[in-house]
């Protein structure tokens, strides 16, 4: 015959199981990649250059960054250029050209500034200048390029460019560049979305899609006391 499991050991067993799922949430809360988003409109390249195949000159664009420095909220935030995880190029009003590189793989070739929010999450401060040419390390959707590719978020035109051949194929912005000040870029949002060209084709409109929700450190350390007590209870009403 089996011996019957004690009350303070189903006690134990059950506190162990509480303590694992807030560990587990902890870690949900630790890491929440966040993004900010510009939309401009697309001029034409500038001569001697052509406007890349594709791409609807007077027709809107969007470029969002992601971020991620181990923070749960975006609240009162610093995030420095190593913080750069992805960037997200979709052109057109269909936003049926997709381009998205990998950060990690390869680091932007300039970046400078910092972004930084209050505490109600709001953008105090933008990058002042984020440019890449990425090599190998991007995905695109709805267009081939070719070779040389870069872009720039820098308030200077041209924004995007691959070399064709004899000369460049670009597109620029009507504002002369992308705008880099906090009037132009979305709050901080967070982001779920994976860095390839292929989760925005067809293009998802929720870009910065919202994370599964987190719980804060101090509703974590509410749950744990929480916890404790009804442990503490248990053990008490069996002893």
């Amino acid at each position: 015959m089996k011996k019957p499991i004690s009350s303070k050991a189903t006690a134990h067993w059950r506190n162990a199981l509480i303590a694992a799922a807030l560990a587990g949430a902890s870690a949900a809360a630790s890491a929440a990649p966040y993004a900010i988003t510009y939309q401009g409109t697309m001029s034409a390249a500038m001569a001697p250059r052509t406007t890349l195949p594709g791409i609807i000159p007077g027709q809107s664009y969007t470029v969002t960054f992601v971020f991620d420095n181990g923070g749960a909220t975006a609240n009162a935030q610093t995030w420095t250029p190593a913080n750069l995880t992805c960037t997200i190029w979709q052109m057109n009003n269909a936003k049926n050209v997709v381009f998205v590189q990998d950060l990690t793989a390869t680091p932007p070739t300039t970046s400078t500034g910092l972004i930084t929010t209050n505490a109600s999450g709001a953008l105090t401060a933008v990058f002042s200048e984020v440019d890449g040419a990425p090599a190998g390390s991007y995905t695109t959707s709805g267009i081939t390029l070719v070779s040389d590719v870069a872009w720039y978020a820098n308030d200077s035109n041209d924004v995007f460019f691959d070399d064709g051949g004899s000369t460049d194929k670009a597109f620029g912005d009507t504002a002369g560049g992308v705008q880099m000040n906090i009037a132009h870029w979305s709050a901080p949002k967070p982001f779920t979305g994976s860095c390839n060209a292929a989760s925005f084709a067809p293009f998802n409109t929720n870009t910065t899609a919202t994370a599964v929700p987190t719980l804060g450190e101090w509703s974590l350390a509410l749950l744990a006391l929480t916890a404790a007590g009804f442990g503490a209870t248990r053990l008490r009403r069996r002893g």
